[in-house]
């Protein structure tokens, strides 16, 4: 019998920066790590169902595709989400039945970062179908495969980042990458008590293959349990690749590590919690969550705090089309893929989910003016956000409308629910997030206390290249109030004797 090297307990409350110090230190070995990330992985995931796959050579051995074992993160374990930056010789499969046995033959920009910090790639997480909602449900292997929220196994922990949310709310690893379209990082980070980060466009090296001006909208950045795991990953991310970007962001001269040790300094911190220009509101619990950071950053930090009318921050009457068209136009990436294999587009929609086949129609609706219509719209946009950022440091907002949704409901691509009900409600879902990734400027979800016995997040959205300032507030709300962060959820590793093997 061997005995790992940390209680659940312990193993629930180590961050990624705390894990590499022992691995660093020669108190434990980054093997021994890797086994008991495994173990706690199989010990939660019979009930999350988010993780798809663990690698039995990453937990063997942990160094065989690690480059530098002097790097900052070396040996701590970390799940991968199964779209975007890809692992060489690893499946990527897009919780899609078009991408079943899909393997990686190059690491991606980003991939390369996390091991040339030291960090061991060990394994896979669940997501919808092309990450195309806020619920993670799929059926590509067969049989319906719901991932639940270790909160309350009812509900979703969201999407479309939903299984890396799961895993690591649960305290099985410290950190697991995300990507985010229009919410998909920061939605489940709400739903599951975690920090995430939409960073700068431009700012980490996209996914090969791909650029800003061929993906505009979908940033890729990590969940995870601490502010500094956040600014310590993010200092690993953005490490350049030349000609990687379309149009680069700034990377600061400090980094986001050493930025969230001082105060941002006084802020004119802006609160809007209204309907952001769609039908329905907020719901009153969600508002009042926000409502009480604001009361926190006004008398406890000494912000600048005031409330807004929602037509300060842009005109949504020209915003949201554009959001609905944009988001209809993802669906052409499947009639290119019918194109290329010479199917009809009747034989492709029988492989796809039911709403992202509702969507694959709906976009061939689609009209030139359409197009038009919503590429104007942008300009529109940044200069309404240019002239709210003069007035304003940071926007704080809801990250989601409602308490947590159910697991596999209004939400789910397996709703036979008419497209007409499915997708204004997708656009509800994103009412609040969704403005981030259409004007590409850095946004962070931070936990703020229960609904319900459920975690809700609050929203800080900053302007371009204001990442650092966002991980600062961050870093003094999570100060203020710690019982806001960490906190361990019925489905925990917690709740688990000591492991052996």
């Amino acid at each position: 019998m061997v005995v790992f090297p940390f209680s659940w307990t312990e193993w629930q409350k180590l961050d990624a920066l705390e894990l590499a110090c022992h691995i660093r230190d020669g108190q434990v070995e980054a093997k021994e790590v890797a086994q008991q990330a495994a173990a706690a992985i199989e010990a939660v995931d019979a009930e999350l169902r988010a993780v798809l796959e663990v690698f039995p050579d990453a937990i063997d051995n942990p160094y065989s595709e690690i480059p530098n074992q002097d790097g900052p993160l070396v040996g701590v374990p970390m799940l991968i989400k199964d779209s975007g930056s890809a692992m060489r010789g690893r499946l990527r499969e897009w919780g899609s039945r078009l991408s079943i046995g899909q393997r990686a033959t190059a690491d991606c920009p980003i991939t390369l970062n996390l091991r040339d910090a030291g960090l061991n790639l060990i394994g896979r997480t669940a997501l919808p179908e092309a990450g195309k909602t806020i619920d993670t449900s799929a059926n590509y292997q067969g049989t319906v495969v719901v991932t639940r929220n270790p909160w309350n196994l009812s509900k979703t922990p969201g999407g479309s980042s939903g299984g890396s949310a799961a895993i690591v709310s649960a305290g099985a690893v410290p950190v697991a990458r995300s990507g985010d379209a229009a919410g998909s990082t920061r939605v489940p980070a709400s739903f599951t008590g975690l920090i995430g980060h939409k960073p700068t466009r431009g700012l980490l090296p996209p996914p090969g293959g791909t650029n800003e001006l061929t993906n505009h909208r979908i940033q890729e950045g990590v969940l995870t349990r601490t502010i500094r795991d956040q600014a310590a990953l993010l200092d690993v991310m953005i490490q350049g690749f030349p000609m990687a970007h379309y149009i680069a962001a700034k990377t600061p001269e400090v980094s986001y590590l050493d930025q969230i040790k001082r105060p941002p300094g006084t802020l004119r911190i802006a609160i809007s919690v209204g309907s952001w220009g769609l039908p329905g509101a907020c719901a009153s619990a969600v508002a009042d969550r926000v409502r009480e950071v604001g009361l926190v950053l006004a008398n406890e930090l000494g912000h600048t705090v005031e409330m807004i009318d929602d037509e300060e921050i842009c005109e949504w009457n020209v915003f949201w089309p554009s959001v609905e068209t944009n988001w209809l136009t993802t669906a052409w990436f499947w009639r290119s893929m019918a194109e290329r294999r010479g199917w009809p587009l009747e034989r492709l929609s029988g492989e796809l989910t039911p709403q992202n086949a509702n969507l694959l129609e709906a976009s061939g609706r689609l009209t030139v003016p359409d197009l038009r219509a919503a590429a104007a719209a942008n300009p529109q946009l940044m200069a309404s956000l240019a002239r709210f950022f003069s007035q304003y440091d940071v926007l704080l907002s809801p990250t989601f409308p409602d308490p947590t949704p159910d697991a596999n409901g209004a939400y789910s691509l397996l709703s036979e629910q008419p497209f007409s009900v499915w997708f204004p409600n997708l656009i509800h879902g994103m009412r609040y997030t969704v403005l981030g990734n259409e004007a590409g400027i850095p946004s962070l979800c931070l936990p703020s206390g229960l609904v319900d016995d459920m975690p809700v997040g609050s929203l800080l959205y900053g302007p371009p290249s204001s990442d650092g300032l966002l991980l600062q507030l961050g870093a003094q709300l999570e100060s203020a109030r710690p019982g806001w962060f960490g906190n361990v959820p019925p489905v925990s590793l917690a709740s688990f004797s000591n492991p052996t093997i």
